[in-house]
């Protein structure tokens, strides 16, 4: 099936598929206006050919079996959403439902998986941007276990910020607030990958450097440290995999202080700071670099 362009899609609309096929966007523009759908059911593949453009205002609705192909440099844009579904038995393996851009591998069974995609750039309240692609998962029945995911977004879609300097981030809500996930970036193939615990919410990518207002975050080549300004937790990562080495930390007058981690691997480290008093602290990462960072 081929859609000619220049298509407005203003009511409730459908297209059904009994045998799998293609369905092929092969230029100008389709919209979808706000407030209404578009909905695929069955086996179909949707998909954009290079030069054609939708702009989705309203809903796309992939539902179990339609897949979605967009052109590297052309994604789907607009106010609207996209969404699909999963609905297995048991643990999930790398699905990437509806071809929305985010693969999910879980150990558990999760029950139906609702997956929703928006391009509207999320902000921190200090103003700092997201990229233009965020993620909700839906899974009613999952509310504890770890999964990974995978999210890929297209270039077009970095907002202006560097892909070598994002990483993932969490919210319950689409205005936060966001908590920063242990993640790594991949540039050359444009995804952020992260461990993740149930009940899901809504993921997306930043840049480290600004999850708070504070500018002495860090985020060197291969090393990230953040947030600068905390109460309880501050998290180490190296990006490149070269272990951190011994970490230190020291008060204003060089003295140094004991603190626990709250988990320790080669390459991440949580510290637990909640003991210190408030002030300005000082870390020591191997022989990396020294960081500044407040406790609240």
């Amino acid at each position: 099936m081929i859609l000619r362009p220049l298509l407005f899609i203003t009511t409730l609309g459908s297209v059904v598929a009994m045998t799998a096929q293609t369905v092929d966007l092969t230029g100008g523009s389709l919209r979808v206006s706000p407030g209404t759908s578009l909905r695929f059911e069955g086996p179909v593949t949707f998909s954009i050919q290079p030069g054609a453009e939708v702009v989705n205002d309203g809903l796309i609705d992939l539902g179990l079996a339609a897949t979605l192909v967009e052109p590297a440099g052309g994604p789907i844009t607009g106010t609207g959403t996209e969404v699909a579904q999963i609905d297995l038995d048991g643990p999930i393996g790398n699905e990437e439902p509806g071809g929305l851009g985010l693969s999910l591998t879980t150990d558990f069974p999760a029950g139906p998986v609702t997956i929703i995609r928006g391009h509207l750039p999320r902000a921190f309240p200090e103003g700092d941007p997201s990229i233009k692609r965020w993620f909700r998962i839906d899974a009613p029945s999952a509310t504890a276990g770890m999964a990974n995911v995978t999210i890929a977004y297209d270039p077009t879609e970095l907002n202006g910020l560097s892909s070598d300097a994002i990483g993932l981030f969490r919210s319950d809500a689409l205005d936060g607030p966001w908590d920063p996930l242990a993640s790594t970036n991949v540039p050359v193939d444009h995804l952020v990958l992260g461990s993740v615990t149930a009940p899901f919410g809504i993921y997306t990518a930043f840049d480290v450097n600004a999850p708070t207002a504070s500018p002495s975050l860090l985020a060197t080549n291969g090393l990230h440290v953040w947030p600068t300004l905390t109460s309880e937790l501050l998290f180490i990562h190296s990006t490149d995999g070269t272990p951190l080495g011994p970490i230190l930390v020291f008060d204003g007058l060089g003295r140094s202080m004991p603190l626990t981690a709250q988990s320790a691997t080669a390459d991440l480290v949580s510290l637990d700071v909640a003991g210190l008093a408030a002030g300005a602290y000082y870390i020591r990462v191997g022989d990396r670099a020294i960081v500044k960072f407040r406790k609240a």
